[in-house]
């Protein structure tokens, strides 16, 4: 059985000393009766994290706003030189500025991690089955830390393979960086870090009066969508039957059929670039269901490169909906997803009953899937 002491042992970094202390009493927890109260509990803990979020941004625009008015007297006073005295007075607003969103960055994070470990306790997704324990919890602990989904070779497919060449050079260019420092706090720094220091502190207290409702707001929505993606890795264990289900449909049994869907998911994979810890799981589950419990991408052409018109309708709603649900699942829709999922769409030629929109809330509400 996975334990909390076990799954700390396997994380290395800042994503370990976050969860040191999360664990604490996790067994003390009032368990949802009923599905219905299952998902109000999963929306409480949503609504309350965006709100402490937008609280926790008004309280660190206050405190920067207070620590630029107790600096902002003792310009002229503390050197000689005029334009060198407001450079001081500049860098001791920048410094104050600095720590305070360096801690609210801190707190947000532990919102954000605190919140996957509810969302695993509701769902009962901490103490049984090693396997699932390990692959949820992580994925959750991914998701709460942002952290970047797999880049590696998936059986077969090579998630960067229709990445432009710049487009890595680059990547790997911000990669020698991350050498000797966590990706996560890189990725904190490099996309909130400086926008909100130097957003702030350059307003020298007045300005920041006035922003307060707009960073309050950013918190907001940067938590309501890390906690929207928490909801979809947790939901997913529990929805990958009815996932394969909606997949397959009448061709559940049909080895072309999951053929099919494989190499659906794995253009997907192809366009998003990486490989998302939900793609994976459903990915993983239709692979167990071959006969060979194996699959790789290098033994089969592309499908975008085949003829659709050699499919039958049948094999054809099985590629449309297994990219809806790999769309759905993963929401950072493409635009060469787009175009293929309106390709098999013209090949059908009949108008489907649902829209991906409908299946993403169905997902997440725990409703059934069309």
């Amino acid at each position: 059985m996975t334990t909390p002491a076990a799954l700390l042992s396997s994380l290395r970094g800042i994503p370990r000393m976050a969860l040191s202390y999360l664990f604490d009493n996790s067994e003390n927890f009032k368990m949802p009766k009923d599905e219905s109260q299952r998902i109000q509990f999963l929306k409480n803990v949503e609504f309350y994290a965006v709100l402490e979020a937008g609280a926790l941004g008004l309280l660190s625009g206050l405190l920067i706003v207070l620590a630029t008015a107790m600096i902002e007297p003792f310009e002229g006073r503390l050197l000689e030189d005029l334009w060198w005295d407001r450079v001081l007075i500049l860098s001791l607003v920048i410094v104050a500025g600095t720590l305070i969103t360096m801690l609210e960055l801190v707190i947000m994070y532990y919102l954000s991690l605190r919140a996957a470990r509810l969302m695993a306790r509701i769902n009962q997704q901490s103490t049984n089955d090693d396997d699932t324990d390990a692959q949820v919890m992580y994925a959750l602990v991914n998701a709460g830390l942002q952290t970047p989904n797999n880049r590696g070779i998936f059986f077969g497919i090579n998630p960067r393979n229709d990445i432009p060449r710049w487009k890595i050079l680059v990547a790997a260019i911000f990669l020698k960086t991350k050498v000797s420092v966590s990706r996560t706090l890189i990725k904190m720094l490099w996309r909130r870090f400086a926008l909100r220091v130097f957003g702030r502190t350059l307003s020298r207290g007045a300005l920041e009066l006035a922003s307060l409702p707009v960073f309050a707001f950013w918190n907001m929505w940067v938590i309501r969508k890390t906690i929207s993606e928490l909801r979809f890795r947790s939901e997913i264990p529990l929805r990958e039957n009815d996932i394969l289900e909606f997949i397959l449909g009448e061709l559940f049994q049909d080895i072309e059929a999951r053929h099919l869907a494989l190499e659906m998911m794995a253009e997907h994979i192809y366009g998003a670039g990486d490989v998302h810890p939900n793609i994976e799981r459903i990915f993983r589950k239709i692979i167990e269901m071959l006969p060979s419990g194996t699959w790789e991408a290098d033994t089969v052409p592309r499908l975008r490169e085949r003829d659709l018109n050699i499919l039958s309708d049948e094999y054809v709603r099985v590629c449309q909906r297994a990219l809806a649900i790999s769309m759905a699942i993963d929401p950072r829709s493409r635009k060469n997803h787009q175009r293929l999922f309106a390709k098999l769409g013209k090949r059908l030629k009949t108008p489907k009953e649902w829209k991906i929109s409908s299946l993403q809330k169905s997902i997440i509400s725990g409703k059934s899937l069309p």
